[in-house]
């Protein structure tokens, strides 16, 4: 009598998923969310078929489900494929771009200034002076490894 009470509404479906997917955000797996999903499928399921056997409703239920987890791995997949490949490579993601000296380098030992931040660097073929512009071309343990900026020579008029 109690199973049959269940499903005789869409709003025992639309309440579970709401409960799912609250307890998604109270506990985090990206797991719930699919659950979630289906149960909100089914209430919707139900507006439009309204006494529909507990067999269909679990039938869409399961069917439901699939379809979001399917569409939610198309989503992170594509998610993924936006995602800059510099995310998350710390000190590496700086190789290649220009910095400046902000504490001249003694004993090939100094500090640059990139993006806001000062970074502890090495020089190993020049002493550098406050300001000088810089390009990091490697990263050796936590330190930056810097070379003097080439100063590009002006285009050739014709």
């Amino acid at each position: 009598m109690m199973l049959e009470l269940i499903f005789a509404s869409h709003w025992y479906w639309l309440i579970a998923a709401a409960l799912l997917l609250i307890l998604e955000i109270i506990i985090p797996g990206i797991f719930l969310i699919w659950l979630g999903l289906g149960a909100a499928l089914v209430g919707l399921f139900l507006l439009l078929v309204p006494g529909a056997d507990p067999a269909w409703q679990l039938l869409a239920l399961a069917a439901s489900i699939c379809i979001a987890v399917a569409a939610g791995l198309k989503w992170q997949k594509k998610l993924l494929h936006r995602q800059p490949q510099s995310l998350n490579l710390g000190l590496e993601g700086f190789i290649g771009r220009s910095a400046r000296v902000s504490q001249a380098f003694v004993h090939g030992q100094g500090r640059v200034y990139l993006e806001d931040s000062t970074y502890a660097a090495v020089c190993n073929s020049a002493a550098l002076s406050e300001g000088l512009p810089v390009v990091v071309t490697a990263v050796d343990g936590g330190l930056l490894v810097v070379e003097p900026e080439r100063a590009t020579p002006p285009p050739a008029s014709h």
